[in-house]
């Protein structure tokens, strides 16, 4: 196993570095300090290099474009219904970036900060960083994240949080994977689901769970073109919907390799992009699907969803994993 860390870019006169780990099977993942963000996931098959998600060469597409591509998403991932909550009887009004509610941790939230990077293994990058009340979070928040790469091909983050205020924390991965040499209409995906989370026309959930039918059916595995074709019939045209999924999440695969997804938390949202070219992004030809794992969002809101509350002073670790297998 070996590291190396380059500089990538700048931004705000701070340096943007990126780390590479490599196993010995030539497999790498390549992480920036700039939103602790998961920059490429490379295989190398029969001397061939393979990139598993969607990525940038610079540091320029990674802060002007909207889609979030392979940043640290938080202290919230998802929506909070109206942009307020409430722990133990006090409530907080968020900063309102999505019409009235409140999304993905906010304009100043962790895809916005450039994190302290540190080497902490041959085979594992450290990221910290404190958020300290913004957008209307309370407390002050001490974040960091782990990337892991394993000999077997797999990949950990680790997400912890310690806090010296009562807050939320449920951070992500907003990375969107493409595995295949093949268009991603024809990858097939899994999602082990029974359900999925039934929402307004702001995207937040109403509290209903749904059940896994027609194009929300990914118990087998089922290509996402199909599911697409299957959504149009009710005049829908790409997912962005969570699935409430237990370890073992999903498969994401074509017809030479696939990526299993685990979790240790109870949902996955997927969202059909295409962050590469917004002319074809407009007209939904789509190149990659966002695969993200947390808590199902707007938890505060739901309490059947589970329990995004970080106690003061009581530190939490969630764990995200991402197993490459070679298929022929």
């Amino acid at each position: 196993m070996t590291v190396s860390k380059t500089i990538f870019g700048e931004i705000d006169s701070e340096p943007v570095y990126l780390y590479k780990i490599t196993n010995k099977n030539q497999t790498s993942i390549s992480v920036l300090s700039y939103a602790a963000t998961w920059q490429n996931f490379e295989v190398v098959e029969n001397g061939q290099k393979h990139s598993l998600i969607e990525h940038f060469d610079n540091l320029d597409d990674y802060i002007k474009t909207p889609y979030q591509v392979g940043k640290t998403i938080g202290r919230v991932a998802g929506r909070i219904k109206d942009a307020t909550f409430k722990i133990k009887g006090q409530e907080y009004q968020m900063e309102q970036n999505e019409g009235e509610n409140f999304l993905h941790g906010g304009s100043h939230g962790l895809q916005y900060q450039n994190f302290k990077g540190e080497i902490v293994t041959d085979q594992a990058v450290k990221f910290k960083y404190v958020v300290d009340g913004e957008d209307g979070f309370p407390g002050k928040l001490a974040v960091s994240v782990v990337y892991i790469l394993s000999d077997e091909d797999e990949v950990t983050i680790l997400y912890s949080g310690i806090s010296d205020h009562d807050t939320l924390f449920n951070p992500t991965c907003h990375v969107y994977f493409n595995v295949g040499d093949e268009n991603i209409r024809d990858q097939k995906l899994q999602i082990n689901a029974d359900n999925f989370l039934d929402v307004d026309d702001g995207k937040v959930p109403t509290g209903r769970l749904l059940p896994t039918d027609g194009p929300y059916d990914f118990k087998e595995p089922k290509t996402i073109g199909k599911g697409l074709d299957e959504l149009a019939l009710l005049d829908k045209f790409e997912y962005d919907d969570a699935f409430v999924v237990g370890r073992s999440a999903a498969t994401i695969s074509s017809k030479d390799r696939a990526v299993d997804l685990e979790t240790d938390r109870n949902g996955m949202v997927i969202f059909t992009a295409n962050p590469i070219d917004e002319k074809k992004a407009d007209k939904r030809e789509y190149d990659c699907l966002a695969m993200e794992l947390q808590t199902l969002p707007d938890a505060i809101h739901h309490p059947e969803f589970g329990d995004t509350i970080l106690n003061k002073d009581e530190k939490i670790v969630y764990a995200n994993k991402y197993r490459y297998r070679k298929l022929n």
